[in-house]
């Protein structure tokens, strides 16, 4: 049962793999043998629950055992099969899941995902920056310098230059634009096949549905993974439904189940 004084931990992660040792050194993601430390910590510490604990808790006041901490996993990367799953069905725990449709289902690289490969690609981020001015100037864009000041500080989690090109690529520019230069971005620093790339990044429906089979859940993520609370009533309408088409399409539940955004 879920009281007022029922306090449940959600560890919330994307990107785990041997990221030294990968193509994108300086991604941002967690090393697999730290998500693998950090998992000792959590059993000794805490009781690990499955979302079908959860959804009991919720739904029937099912009780939910001392110092319950749900796992989940956003984004439905590739990672979470070939390191993830593995791990979890060893230890016997169950993991929450959530991919949006245009990846798993459609294969297209996410925007988001550009952008985060572009910036690991890139050994410096205020030149990167320096680049998307260039070409705002190129679609005739004129007041870069106001962009510029209102949006080159740093936040919690980045510096100035990277805070810069996320504000701009996610969510500043107009949504056009925000495609295009994402575009050229990732073509000229990353791959030039996207395709390609999202085949080996992205979970197949087939590796997803492996998962449910051994006890993980999926659950929605949305569409094109837009910010939710900076779209149109039109395209948060889209992105329910992609999340449904894509839970649909492995067997999840969608009445009852899980949503991330």
């Amino acid at each position: 049962m879920i009281t007022k004084s029922t306090f449940l931990t959600t560890v919330m992660y994307h990107y785990v793999r041997p990221v030294a040792q990968s193509d994108f050194p300086r991604l941002k993601g967690l090393e697999l043998r730290d998500f693998i430390s950090q998992l000792d910590h959590l059993q000794a510490e805490y009781t690990i629950i499955g979302p079908h604990d959860l959804r009991l808790a919720v739904t029937e006041a099912a009780p939910l055992p001392p110092r319950p901490c749900l796992l989940t996993f956003d984004d439905g990367y590739a990672d979470h099969y070939r390191h993830v799953f593995p791990v979890l069905a060893e230890r016997g725990l169950g993991g929450l899941f959530f991919a949006p449709r245009s990846s798993l289902i459609g294969r297209r690289m996410l925007e988001v995902n550009k952008i985060q490969f572009t910036l690991a690609s890139h050994s410096e981020p205020e030149a990167l920056a320096d680049d998307i001015e260039v070409l705002l100037a190129d679609e005739g864009i004129a007041d870069i310098a106001a962009l510029r000041a209102a949006n080159y500080a740093p936040n919690r989690y980045d510096g100035p230059g990277v805070a810069y090109v996320k504000r701009l690529l996610q969510h500043v520019l107009p949504p056009d634009l925000r495609t295009l230069l994402t575009d050229q971005l990732f073509r000229r620093h990353v791959s030039s096949d996207d395709t390609a790339f999202a085949e080996e990044l992205y979970l197949t429906p087939d590796q997803a549905r492996e998962m449910r089979s051994a006890g993980m859940e999926f659950g929605g993520h949305g569409d094109l993974h837009l910010w939710h609370g900076e779209v149109t009533p039109q395209e948060l309408a889209q992105e329910i439904e992609g999340a449904s088409a894509a839970l649909s399409a492995i067997g999840a539940p969608v009445e009852g189940g899980f949503y991330s955004y």
